[in-house]
């Protein structure tokens, strides 16, 4: 009885551990003919800046997207966007700055974006983004963008695994 209780409290924090972001501005990519693209971005502030975010940073490689063709397509309301062009060692940047409140902790917001031509083979994909103070423009994060999936994250699973096991555990419990 209590190795199943020690199993399913392992279970449940397993995908507790599971349902945790690694990282916080997923992306939607769209074919628009041709070497052209749109990527549709969504923020969540998930706790890993503890602050609201207000100002955030995304890289284009100039090796690898024609950042003449950078175009803001963004709709998100109560935000200043610039394309920042590249220089030595600096890659051009989509830059988004909270006119308002910005995102706070838990919260997501969706309505950046942008259209591009993809220089490089294959198709485009993740790409570096840095979020900074809006006050005194110290780094906060940085990390890599990642493709929003529709599939189950492993978090679903685990609590899938552990709905399975209290199930065996209550007929287990019944059939004693």
């Amino acid at each position: 009885m209590k190795s199943i209780s020690r199993i399913l409290l392992l279970v449940g924090l397993l995908a507790a551990a599971g349902q945790s972001q690694a990282s916080i501005i997923n992306y939607t990519l769209t074919p628009l003919g041709g070497t052209n693209y749109r990527y549709d971005y969504t923020v969540t502030n998930d706790g890993s800046i503890t602050s609201t975010v207000s100002l955030f940073d995304i890289s284009f490689d100039p090796a690898l997207y024609d950042e003449l063709s950078l175009t803001d397509l963004s709709t998100a309301a109560d935000w200043a966007i610039a394309i920042f062009g590249s220089g030595v060692g600096i890659p051009a940047a989509f830059d988004a700055f909270a006119t308002g409140a910005g995102i706070g902790v838990g919260q997501s917001l969706g309505g950046f974006a942008v259209s591009f031509s993809w220089l490089g083979g294959g198709s485009p994909g993740a790409q570096a983004f840095q979020i900074y103070d809006a006050t005194t423009f110290d780094l906060l994060g940085e990390g890599v963008t990642t493709a929003a999936s529709p599939v189950p994250v492993p978090g679903t699973l685990g609590l899938l695994s552990l709905g399975l096991l209290g199930l065996a555990f209550t007929r287990r419990a019944i059939t004693a």
